[in-house]
């Protein structure tokens, strides 16, 4: 795929629980917004202060909501990689906080006509401070999600799930537990799972952290063990995630039927080159329970500017799949895929509301056998997707996705409806 989201792998991300510190599974993205408020010198109103407040607490909550939207692609779950990128839809598969990027929100108290004077300027700098100390404070704060998601393709695959999500501090570490329900049908007939995962993170210092999370998966044909494990090194500007993980594939009914497990040894690279300009490659090689075996490559990189209060990102995507051979299992395995496309998304974050929006146009040349499930051929591959939120009351937040793509010979559709708590 061309994009950069894709509604299969949103939905598939979502109900394959091997995230290790994921907060939220819905693709938003926090941007990096300077705020100009306007009041006479030395006053500044109670209202003006709350909104400041309520923009550094979402900071803490957001960090990973990028990776589910962001950092998505391919064709029918084909590169729903456990190892970080964003996703909201989602989300989202992105994993420790120092992966994805830090976005701040900074609000900063203007001068009025005649000047202010050095102590209001001492009274600002104080302010600064106490703010970044209560964002540090609610870094650790619990969390509690829960989420709905469906999605439907041309193939007649329908999927529902339903997933919840507590986050807490124990120990130093921060540890979450999670559960997918997921009902899949198709037009043989329906199936239904079940994910539990206990996971765990932590960053040991500003170079080093390392995540993982353990469960078990549930369904018709039987038990399985599930998990990953991750670790990540910072240096500079970049940033280097190996990442092993273990699950279900719940991507249809079909790999619920053909009870389909995968496992993932990935490899991720990124770089903040400058300011606006970054870069991302990730590697993985895939092997299922049925025989097949998949390697899989995509470089994207990206420019960043700021415009409108809000931030835009234009950026270029290449991706490569390869298959082994095509099972007929229920998840997307063609031969050999190339895609070159280009993407752009706009975030914002005004407080009360924040949303994203993301557009991909590429091109995909295909080659496979057997049957699709997926795109059926070379041709031109577009994407959409958007989200909004909003922050009724502090510490809540309630967002909404939709998202869709077409290829040749292929289309889906996904949306989502979260709520979520920070005590």
């Amino acid at each position: 795929m061309a994009g950069t989201f894709s509604a299969r792998e949103a939905e598939a991300e979502v109900s394959i629980p091997v995230d290790t510190d994921s907060q939220s599974v819905l693709p938003t993205q926090k941007t990096s917004v300077d705020k100009q408020k306007s009041t006479p010198c030395g006053e500044h109103s109670d209202d003006e202060r709350s909104n400041d407040s309520e923009v550094d607490h979402d900071d803490a909550d957001h960090d990973d909501a990028e990776a589910d939207l962001g950092n998505s692609s391919g064709h029918h779950g084909s590169t729903d990689s456990d190892a970080a990128h964003s996703r909201d839809i989602a989300n989202g598969q992105d994993n420790a906080d120092s992966d994805g990027e830090r976005a701040h929100t900074k609000s900063n108290w203007s001068e009025d006509d005649s000047g202010c004077t050095a102590e209001a300027g001492a009274a600002d700098e104080q302010i600064s401070d106490s703010k970044d100390s209560a964002q540090d404070a609610e870094l650790d704060h619990p969390t509690l999600l829960s989420q709905f998601d469906y999605y439907s393709d041309s193939d007649h695959y329908l999927n529902l799930t339903t997933t919840s999500l507590a986050t807490a501090p124990f120990h130093g570490f921060m540890v979450s537990l999670r559960r997918d329900w997921v009902q899949a049908s198709d037009l043989s007939g329906a199936e239904a799972a079940e994910m539990t995962v206990l996971a765990f993170n932590e960053e040991f210092s500003e170079f080093w952290g390392i995540g993982g999370g353990f469960g078990q998966a549930r369904s018709l044909d039987g038990n399985d063990p599930v998990g990953s494990i991750q670790s990540h090194l910072n240096f500079g500007g970049a940033s280097l995630t190996g990442t092993i993980a273990h699950d279900l594939l719940a991507e249809s009914a079909q790999s619920l039927r053909a009870n389909v497990r995968r496992t993932d040894l990935g490899l991720s690279f990124s770089d903040d080159l400058s300011e606006h300009l970054s870069t991302e490659l990730e590697l993985h090689h895939k092997t299922y329970s049925d025989h097949n075996t998949s390697n899989e490559l995509e470089f994207s990189p990206q420019y960043k500017f700021d415009v409108w209060a809000s931030q835009l990102a234009l950026g270029y995507r290449f991706n490569y799949i390869g298959f082994s051979q095509n099972t007929e299992n229920g998840y997307w395995a063609p031969e050999r895929s190339l895609s070159n496309g280009l993407a752009g998304n706009w975030t914002f974050d005004w407080n009360r509301i924040f949303g994203r929006g993301e557009l991909g146009l590429g091109y995909d040349l295909l080659r496979q056998s057997g049957a699709s499930n997926g795109p059926a051929g070379s041709g031109i591959d577009l994407s959409a997707s958007m989200a909004l939120g909003i922050r009724p009351i502090p510490g809540t937040e309630l967002q909404f996705y939709l998202s869709t793509e077409q290829s040749a010979g292929w289309n889906s559709i996904a949306s989502g409806l979260s709520l979520k708590y920070t005590f």
